[in-house]
């Protein structure tokens, strides 16, 4: 088995989405986060190489979450 560092990042927006009752664009996350949009587009597609303090921190305080309810370790089966 592999294991790989896996998000919680498009299941917190969509209920962040669904308790705001409102679509969050990515430029909202772009400027909440201070990151590139490519950045936010890696997080929600849940395929991040290298995860930085500061994005995590930055997640954590949108979402009002913990680092464990954003990030967890998954094992994958090898392709």
């Amino acid at each position: 088995m592999h294991k790989r560092i896996r998000n919680r990042v498009l299941f917190l927006l969509t209920e962040k989405e669904r308790k705001e009752k409102r679509r969050i664009k990515r430029s909202e996350l772009v400027a909440a986060l201070n990151v590139s949009p490519n950045t936010i587009t890696s997080w929600m597609k849940d395929d991040v190489t290298k995860i930085e303090d500061q994005v995590l921190i930055g997640w954590c305080e949108y979402f009002g979450c913990k680092l464990e309810e954003l990030i967890y370790i998954s094992d994958e089966e090898e392709a």
